[in-house]
């Protein structure tokens, strides 16, 4: 949010506010982060990062302001929103109505007849100038002037472009229909209309005239030649408006506000106060105004005990400091059974609970007032969580028998409970088992068993939630992908075995099921569950040292074997050695798999895989690298079979 600091200054009485640098800091430390102030011409332009918490009473140089005379305790000379607000006469030529299932709650319109459109007056120029807000003319400009100056966004039709019954215009506001559609300002194509859109429509002719909270249509669109003009102010739903926005992929300074929340009391404020200001520089005269809806929500008197306050934020702020702070902030408050009921003025959507009024509290205190303290002393008794125990001692177990850890997508796109709203059409629901990732993730591993060092067998597990419609499980699942060369059915069947034995150590003999294919998936919480708890956690072993991650080539490998009887005395780390010191940077693993000694002698036969971090691997430039590791091994007395 782009803040005038001359703008602001209009809050205040005369050099009653501190320097533009003095105010950013102490918006810093006591609000909103103040990414840069910027001096254009004679002004200074504060860029405040306004949290979504705030935008309700902060997307405004009003609330900006207000903030500012609370963090300096210097009080406000002007406050539009504290004023009274008085929407008369009732316009005779002017109707309103909100549709019931609208996403509006409510709607005033005011009808100005004989205003002059012109360019806008140099004060007014130059304040939205400094936001970086083009001006257009003096009507369009004085409705964007009250958005930035109140954060009440308005709009203005040409009430000659309105079609009249019975001497008089209407303005509804209802749910768009099927194959509707609209010409929106500063554009060329109309845009078709979704069933949950709300739009404003010239009820008489049944036209539509702007997207209700995102942008106006130029069905009556205001010009040089326009005289009388419908001014709306409206508060809409904020969810409805913000999937309306994305749903046209439209995104402006009004919807930005209306799907934060607009304060129910706000659009009165910003009619009355934008009626005025187009009167005074477009002239004219209020012929009157009419509303549809209500206002009605208020903010909840909060039960306060300053005693509970201090132990919030860990602080001893005298109860008196409290009251000085509510009245800073303008918090209305009665004392109550050993504290206060705290309400916050009408635009402050976000103070509902103790906890926010103890965040006001602390930051107008100011957190670097608050005094360190120790940390009191605590139960040095440590309660093991029995899941977290069991899942790590199985994880070291499997671990160290060979098999690696692998976690799979919770989301997958079918299973027993789908998601509200969904990242994306094939991850609109949770697992309801971790077998289907697991033959997923042995697919996916299976052609990189060589880079891998994985020349037998695949061996993976996880251990992890799966969902029901009415319960959560956590499961472990075993997965074995064996390789083509090998005899696959028993050599799984092994493996599986060998890690359902591994948990029978954990959980007694004949709790684990019987493997089904490559899988081993049993419900382990439900064991768990039986268990007795542990005393304390046992020690886990350390990543041993010298393990480094690195990233991963892009690019295939080349896997290349080799075969020689190494010279008398040489054993596998000697020729290994041999081997990498001439097989360029392209070898990324060397690995024994075949060992045969005859008189003396011993024969070794390694795995090469060969890969690139640059570019895939041609069969010539492989082949180069294995001449020359072969020739090299000859002259040092190996002889290659």
């Amino acid at each position: 949010m782009k803040i005038s600091y001359d703008w602001m200054k209009t809050f205040f009485k005369e050099d009653a506010l501190p320097p533009a640098e003095e105010v950013s800091e102490k918006l810093i430390f006591g609000a909103f982060e103040i990414e840069g102030v910027e001096k254009i011409g004679n002004d200074y332009v504060l860029d405040a990062d306004v949290l979504p918490n705030r935008t309700s009473d902060c997307l405004s140089h009003r609330g900006i302001a207000h903030e500012v005379s609370a963090l300096f305790d210097i009080k406000l000379a002007r406050d539009p929103l504290r004023e009274a607000v008085v929407l008369e006469p009732r316009a005779d030529e002017l109707f309103v109505s909100v549709q019931k299932d609208s996403s509006c709650t409510y709607y005033g319109a005011a009808l100005l007849k004989g205003v002059e459109v012109k360019d806008s007056p140099d004060w007014l120029k130059r304040r939205l100038g400094a936001i970086g807000q083009k001006s257009i003319n003096n009507v369009v400009d004085a409705t964007n002037y009250v958005m930035f100056e109140l954060g009440q966004p308005l709009h203005a039709f040409d009430a000659s472009k309105l079609k009249t019954q019975d001497g008089r215009s209407a303005i509804g506001v209802r749910v768009a229909r099927g194959r509707e559609s609209i010409t929106l300002l500063g554009e060329e194509m109309p845009r078709e209309l979704g069933l949950e859109m709300t739009v404003i429509t010239d009820t008489n002719a049944d036209v539509p005239l702007a997207i209700a909270g995102v942008k106006g249509g130029v069905h009556a669109e205001v010009d040089s030649g326009t005289t009388a003009i419908v001014l709306e102010s409206a508060r809409f739903d904020p969810v409805a408006t913000r999937k309306t926005s994305q749903a046209l992929k439209l995104r402006t300074d009004a919807s930005a506000r209306f799907e934060n929340d607009i304060p129910d009391r706000l659009p009165a404020v910003g009619l009355q106060v934008a009626t005025s200001l187009i009167l005074e520089i477009a002239g004219g005269t209020l012929a009157g105004f009419a509303c549809d809806g209500e206002a009605a929500r208020t903010n909840p008197a909060v039960a306060v005990l300053p005693k509970e306050v201090n132990a919030l934020l860990g602080a001893d702020i005298p109860e008196k400091e409290m009251l000085r702070i509510f009245d800073r902030l303008e918090f209305a408050y009665e004392a109550a059974e050993d504290g206060y009921t705290v309400t916050a003025p009408f635009e402050r959507l976000d103070v509902r609970i103790p906890e926010d009024i103890a965040e006001e509290v602390g930051r107008l205190y100011g957190y670097t007032n608050i005094k360190s303290k120790p940390l009191p002393n605590r139960d040095s008794t440590m309660v093991v969580n029995k899941e977290h125990y069991f899942s790590e001692r199985i994880r070291v177990l499997l671990t160290e028998a060979g098999f690696t850890e692998v976690f799979t997508y919770s989301l997958v796109d079918k299973g027993d409970v789908a998601l509200a709203n969904a990242f994306a059409s094939d991850k609109d629901h949770v697992r309801t088992d971790l077998k289907t990732g697991m033959l997923e993730a042995l697919k996916k591993n299976e052609p990189y068993m060589p880079l891998l060092g994985l020349y037998e067998a695949v061996r993976i597990f996880e251990i992890g939630k799966i969902f029901k419609t009415d319960r959560e499980e956590l499961h472990l699942c075993i997965g074995v992908r064996v390789a083509e060369n090998k005899k696959r059915e028993p050599k799984t069947r092994e493996e599986l075995e060998k890690g359902k034995w591994i948990l029978e150590q954990v959980f007694g003999a004949g709790t684990i099921p019987e493997p089904d294919g490559e899988i081993l998936e049993c419900d382990v919480g439900a064991l768990i569950e039986k268990m007795d708890s542990p005393k304390q956690y046992e020690d886990v072993p350390t990543i041993a040292e010298g393990i480094a991650y690195q990233p991963l080539s892009p690019y295939p490998f080349v896997l290349r074997d080799i075969a020689f009887w190494a010279p008398e005395g040489t054993g596998v780390k000697e020729s290994e050695e041999v081997i990498r010191a001439h097989a360029s940077g392209l070898l990324v693993r060397c690995d024994l798999f075949d060992t045969f000694i005859k008189e003396g002698r011993a024969s070794y036969a390694f795995h090469l895989v060969f890969q690139s971090h640059e570019k895939t691997l041609s069969d010539e430039e492989v082949n180069k690298v294995m001449e020359k590791v072969e020739k090299v091994l000859v002259g040092a007395g190996f002889a290659v079979r």
